[in-house]
């Protein structure tokens, strides 16, 4: 196993342009999924399923590891990816979830 599964969500800190992996506990079938909930708009966008990326959450990927297990990876992160991000297996069963933080700024140098 990956992790121990647990109904409470994880929190994950990073700082603006880092990039983050999402670990979840099933392997990487077509009928997985990955919804994000940033709560701006009360809705729950569905970020991966059946092996398709929905572009609400830009510059995702996933990836399989060892141990039956896959990465739902964000590059270069922004403030937008906030929110919370939940894992489910082919027929509905939460693996796992995320509270992301995305906190700090880039510095930007003008001459």
């Amino acid at each position: 196993m990956c992790y121990v599964e647990s109904l409470e969500y994880s929190v994950v800190d990073v700082v603006v342009g880092q990039s983050v992996e999402l670990l979840c506990n099933t392997s990487l079938t077509p009928d997985i999924m990955w919804t994000y909930d940033n709560d701006d708009d009360g809705y729950v966008h569905y970020v991966y399923w059946h092996g398709r990326y929905n572009r609400v959450v830009p510059r995702l990927f996933v990836k399989p590891t060892a141990n039956n297990c896959h990465i739902l990876g964000i590059a270069d992160a922004e403030l937008k990816h906030s929110g919370l991000y939940n894992c489910y297996d082919g027929v509905g069963n939460r693996k796992v979830g995320y509270q992301l933080i995305i906190s700090g700024m880039r510095s930007v140098c003008r001459l």
